[in-house]
């Protein structure tokens, strides 16, 4: 896997990562300031990298995927107000690791 990816497949969906100088480059829409955004119509993460570090640009990348997984697997904050907050969990747990394995961030081997 490349340190800095170009793309990532969540949940069997390919998003194509784009890179910007800017954070006002970020927002697709030009109204705001942001590390990252992720757009599900063009199926796109935008990330903010003007020389931040790797470990900076990971955590924008895996907080969109979690917007992913929260919209792909409808959970919302109803899931933790009706108590199931470890269902929650658990399947942002399971979500993750899918993408973690599939993109082989981690592997087996």
């Amino acid at each position: 896997m490349k340190k800095k990816p170009d793309k990532i497949n969540i949940l069997g969906r390919e998003y194509t990562i784009k890179y910007f100088n800017k954070p006002s480059e970020v927002d697709r829409n030009g109204r705001k300031s942001v590390w990252g955004q992720i757009d599900y119509w063009e199926r796109q993460i935008r990330v903010y990298d003007n020389k931040t570090t790797l470990q900076d640009i990971w955590d924008t990348i895996i907080h969109e995927t979690l917007h992913s997984l929260i919209d792909e697997l409808h959970l919302n904050k109803t899931c933790i107000e009706s108590g199931k907050e470890e269902e929650l969990v658990g399947l942002l747990a399971m979500g993750l690791t899918d993408v973690l394995f599939r993109n082989n961030i981690i592997r087996l081997e």
